[in-house]
């Protein structure tokens, strides 16, 4: 598990770009956001890369939009499914996501797509 270091926005801003990539940060926003970066990229293994205050959450790996146990995006009651960056209809995400068959059924209630 990565250990993050916490930081404002406007400390983060000050750092050069080499030591943004020294260490992961976690970014906290005036306003509520947060983000996780790491290496300058959105990065995130154990939750969303970036959660704001409206609630809007997107999980990111290496700088890309990803998620293999729900969707990477949830934002105003929506959501959508990514790996690797590539956007993904729920059906096909589901064939290529390697999650069991229990989890998937789970998300197919869950999301209303049965």
């Amino acid at each position: 598990m990565i250990k993050y270091t916490n930081i404002s926005d406007k400390k983060y801003k000050k750092l050069s770009n080499e030591k943004k990539k020294e260490k992961p940060y976690c970014i906290k926003i005036s306003n509520g956001n947060k983000q996780w970066v790491v290496n300058g990229d959105l990065h995130r293994e154990d939750g969303p890369a970036l959660e704001y205050y409206n609630g809007s959450k997107y999980w990111y790996l290496n700088g890309k939009r990803h998620r293999e146990d729900g969707p990477a995006e949830e934002s105003f009651g929506k959501v959508h499914w990514y790996l690797n960056n590539f956007y993904y209809p729920f059906e096909y995400w589901l064939i290529l996501t390697p999650i069991s068959d229990e989890e998937k059924v789970f998300l197919k209630l869950k999301y209303g797509k049965i």
